[in-house]
């Protein structure tokens, strides 16, 4: 899959610059594909989208703002590490009132399947003290990349952590800073480290699918959990609803 690289300060194409006009969960997707941005990549709740004539970019589009919105409004806000390599550039957001989710960003790649660093970048990810991996996500790496075992402390990472180190001193402080700031745990899967134009290893979409909701103003956000107590079933106490997988 591909993603996203934050906002350039200078010349950021918007989906405005880029002529997508239709921006509607019913009608997006078709949209996209009938004016030449084919489908390249795709999540739980997004597809990604390329042009010939905009190699650069990417469009993501999402049916509903999910957790890669969270993250872009995060970025978009700013916070420690949040303009530098470890992180996607946002170029354009939009979020349409029946609530899908438009993005612009700059053009990341897969990083090779035998990449030395690969497992390491994951388990800075995944390491949370008291929190273990799911295993449904762990099996799904070991699926995508059998060679790794993504666990911080698998015998096979001596020496590989103090070279992912020096090659990328600022990786580590990067994802704790976005666990600090993240109003949930972040997601260690498999296509959740791509890799920048410089090689960097990129933090490409962290969060949990459920969207916190960070794109609204808080009192939206406030309004729209109101609405979710009033609607939850008599049954099921507060806090104890299912979250999606």
């Amino acid at each position: 899959m591909f993603g996203f690289r934050t906002r350039d300060k200078t010349s950021a194409p918007s989906l405005a610059a880029l002529g997508i006009v239709e921006r509607s969960a019913d009608g997006a997707y078709a949209t996209l594909l009938a004016t030449g941005w084919s489908e390249i990549g795709f999540g739980y709740h997004g597809t990604v989208h390329a042009h010939p004539d905009h190699p650069e970019v990417v469009v993501r589009f999402a049916r509903r703002a999910d957790g890669f919105g969270d993250y872009a409004a995060l970025l978009r806000a700013g916070f420690t590490g949040s303009d530098g390599p470890h992180a996607p550039r946002i170029h354009d957001m939009h979020v349409s009132r029946c609530g899908a989710l438009m993005t612009v960003g700059s053009r990341l790649s897969d990083p090779a399947r035998d990449a030395w660093w690969l497992a390491y970048a994951h388990a800075v990810i995944a390491d949370h003290p008291g929190v273990a991996m799911d295993e449904g996500v762990r099996n799904r790496f070991k699926a995508e990349w059998p060679a790794h075992e993504p666990r911080i402390d698998h015998a096979s990472y001596d020496g590989i952590r103090e070279a992912f180190r020096a090659a990328w001193p600022g990786y580590e402080a990067y994802v704790a800073r976005l666990r600090a700031v993240s109003p949930q745990e972040l997601d260690p899967n498999i296509g959740n480290v791509l890799v920048g134009g410089d090689g960097s290893p990129v933090v490409n979409d962290p969060l949990c699918d459920d969207g916190y909701g960070l794109w609204r103003s808080p009192l939206s956000r406030g309004w729209s959990r109101f609405m979710d107590i009033l609607r939850r079933p008599a049954g099921n106490p507060a806090g104890r609803a299912p979250v999606p997988a």
